[in-house]
């Protein structure tokens, strides 16, 4: 029998299953204690707080350096010139004086026809002496009756002159023919703290009334800048615009100045730029503007057809169709649940102090109109009437000065 040893190795006392075993275990506990080095590590260099010094304050250093002369200083002594008073004299050119004579012409061929011919006759002397020169910024003659407007061929008054940036608006008007009317009127939109009338037809409105003025009437106008209601300004301005689509509310100080602009002679256009919504918050708001301006003193009622505003310049029957009769948009016909729209109005309506109209509240929306390049000519017929009434009626702002260089005139 064969020796079993024969074939035998020194790994055949080996234990497999243990020697597994304890790999794996030593294995273990090596990535263990590694891993609890490592966060060790990491923890003591997050939680490690170092110590640094503060470091120190700012400090700024003013440093005055002395100023370096690079030239030798030397006083100079120098007479001074005595002072002359002197007067500049104007010449003016004189006159002369030519005496004519008249020449009766003879037949012609169609009959025995008188004619006057006016020559200078060679034998007569001429003077050179020139007469007392009258020297004015503005001549003024003629009567003006009390309660009349100033009659272009009785009164002469040189407004360009006046155009001196003193004064917002002047015209003169003959009573004989109400379409000649010369004259300069500055016109702009008022705004205040919180009214800002930004929406795009309020911007063209008033440039558009503008060139009406000057291609239909004889009245110089111009665009001016924004009115606000607590300016001085106000008091220069005869004729004041106010249009609003939202609501706002005036300071104590602007309504106090308005309703003082309006005792003094002013005269406000108020137009509601939503017609078409009855009862909105910018109506409100436009007709709680005279209320609190005037109190009691004034009285909003509607302005009969036949009132003078429609007769100023253009002649109508009551006040011309705004926007309030438009179709509604696509964004209005979806809400008009929510939305009342209001009805045509056949008037506007006026505050009166007294007898004076001193302010309209427009409930056409005519700032839309006005806007327009085309189709809105009777809308800025309108706006013409109501500006030359402004400017011309008893008691305004620009009559009141046209009576002032009258007296100092007569």
């Amino acid at each position: 029998m064969a020796d079993s040893r024969r074939f035998s190795a020194p790994s055949d006392g080996l234990d497999l299953q243990r020697l597994w075993r304890d790999t794996v275990t030593y294995t273990a506990r090596g990535l263990l204690i590694g891993f609890a080095a490592v966060a060790g590590v990491l923890l003591y260099i997050v939680l490690r707080v170092e110590e640094r010094a503060a470091p120190p304050p700012a400090v700024a250093r003013l440093i005055i350096r002395k100023p370096r002369s690079t030239k030798s200083f030397t006083l100079k002594r120098q007479r001074l010139r005595p002072r002359a008073l002197t007067k500049q004299v104007t010449a003016l050119t004189p006159r002369l004086s030519l005496p004519s004579a008249r020449r009766l012409a003879g037949p012609s061929v169609f009959g025995t026809v008188q004619t006057f011919d006016y020559a200078p006759d060679t034998d007569v002397q001429i003077n050179l002496q020139s007469g007392p020169i009258e020297l004015s910024a503005a001549t003024i003659r003629g009567t003006k009756e009390p309660g009349k407007r100033i009659a272009m061929r009785e009164e002469l008054i040189d407004l360009n002159a006046l155009d001196t940036g003193k004064y917002k608006g002047l015209i003169i008007q003959d009573p004989t023919d109400r379409r000649n009317v010369k004259g300069f009127v500055y016109l702009g939109t008022a705004w205040a703290n919180d009214l800002e009338p930004t929406f795009d037809s309020a911007a063209r409105a008033i440039p558009n009334l503008v060139d009406a003025l000057n291609a239909q009437t004889g009245i110089t106008a111009k665009v001016d800048a924004h009115l606000f209601l607590d300016s001085q300004e106000l008091f220069r301005t005869p004729f004041v615009y106010v249009t609003a689509e939202e609501a706002f509310e005036l300071t104590a100080r602007e309504l106090r100045n308005l309703g003082e602009y309006l005792r003094r002679g002013g005269f406000i256009f108020v137009d509601n730029a939503t017609p078409l919504t009855e009862f909105s918050q910018g109506e409100a708001s436009l007709r709680r503007i005279f209320r609190d301006a005037l109190g009691a003193e004034g009285q909003l009622r509607p302005i009969s057809n036949n009132h003078p505003i429609y007769h100023t310049f253009y002649d109508f029957d009551g006040p011309p169709v705004g926007t309030e009769m438009e179709n509604p948009t696509f964004t209005e016909q979806r809400e008009r649940d929510y939305l009342v729209f209001a009805q045509q109005t056949y008037y506007l309506e006026g505050v009166f102090l007294g007898d004076r109209l001193v302010g309209v509240y427009s409930d056409k929306g005519y700032v839309h109109m006005w806007a327009r390049n085309f189709g809105n000519e009777p809308q800025l017929r309108f706006g013409i009437n109501a500006v030359v009434f402004a400017l011309t009626q008893e008691g305004s702002i620009a009559q009141q000065q046209i009576d002032f260089f009258s007296q100092r005139t007569q």
